[in-house]
């Protein structure tokens, strides 16, 4: 089965920067989160009560994605720009007690149809490096939100990847990350995934 290889972090923290730099860079099949496709992001972020729709299209959407990559790719691995455990973390956190036993259903079924990521490189931002990121990327429903929403989201998500995720979790301050080969925690997120394939291969005997 193909093993995939995620990056994850707060909003603006590079993920799929870093999907496309090293799947260019390593040749290796991508696969980026459609975000565009969830028709309720927009009345989430505006405060209207679609926190179920919201959540349970974004896990069909990645399961989706996930289900056709690994039918379609025939690599060992594959980088992707979002981990689908996340979609767990974000439901516990926007949902109530009904809906998040909706929600963990659907959620068991596709964890045994897809898996968890293999590995999940975490790429971690200060608030300063945060805010500016939000403004650099320019989403309207992204700018007008309370920047505080982000900030309490990035660190309970952080926690949950530190202390209850499944994926083997790997993390990276991104705030002097840059698309620079000669950047030192580039070459140190690019070493991390080398090592990870490697070991891989030898504990499979190949």
């Amino acid at each position: 089965m193909v093993k995939i290889i995620s990056f994850e972090g707060c909003v603006g923290a590079g993920k799929t920067a870093l999907t496309n730099y090293f799947s260019y860079e390593l040749k290796m099949g991508k696969i980026l989160e459609e975000y565009e496709r969830n028709p309720f992001l927009r009345d989430f972020y505006e405060g209207s009560n679609v926190n179920l729709e919201t959540e349970i299209t974004f896990l069909l959407i990645h399961y989706s994605q996930l289900k056709k990559a690994v039918k379609n790719h025939n690599s060992d691995f594959i980088l992707a720009d979002f981990s689908i455990e996340k979609d767990l973390v974000y439901a516990i956190l926007n949902l109530n007690t009904e809906e998040l036993k909706v929600f963990e259903n659907i959620y068991d079924y596709v964890i045994h149809q897809v898996g968890i990521p293999y590995v999940v490189i975490y790429v971690d931002l200060s608030l300063k490096i945060l805010r500016r990121r939000i403004f650099q990327r320019g989403r309207p429903y992204e700018i007008s939100a309370d920047l505080r929403y982000f900030k309490e989201y990035n660190d309970k998500v952080k926690q949950y990847f530190k202390k209850k995720a499944q994926s083997k979790v790997y993390f990276f301050d991104g705030d002097d990350l840059e698309f620079d080969p000669d950047n030192r925690k580039l070459r140190q997120i690019r070493d991390k995934i080398l090592e990870v394939m490697e070991n891989t291969y030898i504990n499979n005997g190949e």
